[in-house]
């Protein structure tokens, strides 16, 4: 079943507040308790507006006790997280998961209680590596020495251009040259149903089975209520097809104005690895380029990720040529600092593997800078590219330097 919507408005324009009814959409039914939960849920969570955001950002900072997390792996560093919930579940996980790159083993983690206060009383939880979560605000009272401030998430975002050859052009060689390859294989097609049939065979049968298998019980994602009445009632359902077989699906959201369409929930086909080695997964973000330009959608939102440029789904979107941006909710408000507590060869060997995106205070608000550790004896990842429009060139942080103002450690408490 396949919609064609109606362009965007111009700017200036009345928002249209829901998507236009079409064959793949049907009436929405009345909302019930559930519905109303489900989409005050996502607001809160996702809303761009001035409003959401404000509650949003008095509500996380009000003082209260945090919990912080001790993460240990031999042989590896150790890396504490403390402050918003949020960030034990990907800033955390995905540190652990780039440790466990390095040849460390599994993560042993232990749990407690502190408050921004103790840490800048300078009690600080035991471990090589502290990773601070807080709103902006928050960060400016506590210490700055041998730390680093970045983004708690990033959004990537391609804008999209008029010409199909631009397009073309934006996209790196390699993944063009793939795509095209795949494509004469397969012949996919992309298809848009927004109903609510389609939208649950995707659910059941396409999203929940991908994120079982690749995260298993670490899977974050909207559950099927909020996918269904706050994502899909602003959004719209795509399809990727093979001689008329679904084999992969993208869940978007529309902004208000219509002209930004971000991708929310994707899967494959009952999560079949298969379908990742001949190419539908990949192809979903193709396809969907093709179809924004063809429909007038001025800008394409990937949607959130951490700023650490090392982390492969930021490696493999980057290849679409998307501006790296603070996002459009409350994250935009939101910072993780990275604190080094110990001058270790296993700390130096880490930070060198993970550079990330720094902020720096700018004339129209925070700059995000790539930014890569070295020292005489290791050389910065020049390998792990952070080339995308609009960045600045990488800044390189001399260790030595960077840990000479490191404070004794004082205290500890978890």
């Amino acid at each position: 079943m396949s919609t064609v919507p109606a362009p965007p408005p111009p700017p200036g324009a009345a928002a249209l507040p829901l998507p236009p009814r079409g064959p793949g959409r049907a009436a929405a039914p009345a909302a019930g308790p559930a519905a109303v939960r489900a989409r005050l849920a996502y607001a809160w969570n996702n809303s761009p507006g001035p409003g959401w955001r404000t509650l949003r950002r008095l509500h996380d900072e009000v003082p209260r006790g945090v919990p912080v997390t001790v993460s240990r792996a031999e042989p590896g560093p150790s890396i504490a997280y403390l402050g918003l919930p949020q960030g034990e579940a990907n800033i955390l996980q995905l540190l652990e998961h780039q440790r466990s790159r390095t040849g460390a083993g599994p993560a042993h983690r232990t749990r407690g209680r502190t408050s921004l206060r103790h840490l800048a009383a300078g009690l600080w939880p035991d471990a090589d590596l502290v990773v601070v979560g807080a709103q902006s605000r928050q960060l400016e009272r506590l210490p700055t020495a041998a730390s680093l401030t970045a983004p708690f998430r990033v959004h990537l975002v391609v804008d999209v251009p008029s010409s199909a050859e631009a397009l073309d052009r934006q996209i790196s060689r390699r993944e063009r040259w793939e795509f095209r390859r795949n494509q004469r294989a397969h012949h996919w097609a992309l298809e848009e149903d927004a109903s609510p049939e389609a939208f649950d065979f995707f659910y059941r049968t396409m999203h929940a089975p991908t994120m079982r298998r690749r995260h298993g019980d670490r899977s974050r994602t909207e559950n099927r209520a909020t996918a269904r009445h706050a994502i899909l009632r602003h959004g719209t359902l795509m399809f990727v097809t093979a001689a008329g077989v679904r084999v992969a699906g993208v869940l978007c959201h529309w902004s208000r104005d219509r002209r930004t369409l971000t991708t929310r929930l994707l899967g494959v086909r009952d999560g079949d690895q298969r379908h990742y080695d001949e190419g539908a997964f990949k192809a979903v973000y193709h396809l969907l380029l093709r179809w924004a330009r063809e429909n007038g959608v001025e800008h394409v939102d990937f949607f959130g990720t951490e700023a650490f440029l090392g982390k492969g789904i930021f490696q493999w979107k980057r290849k679409f040529g998307p501006r790296v941006v603070l996002p459009p909710n409350h994250f935009s408000d939101k910072r993780i600092r990275l604190y080094v507590r110990r001058d270790t060869p296993r700390t130096r060997d880490f930070l060198v593997a993970n550079p990330l995106l720094g902020l720096d205070p700018g004339p129209h608000g925070p700059v995000l800078v790539p930014t890569y550790f070295t020292d005489p004896t290791r050389p910065p990842r020049s390998d792990i590219s952070a080339r995308c429009p609009g960045l600045p060139e990488p800044r390189l942080v001399d260790l030595d330097a960077f840990l000479a103002g490191a404070a004794p450690r004082t205290g500890s408490r978890t």
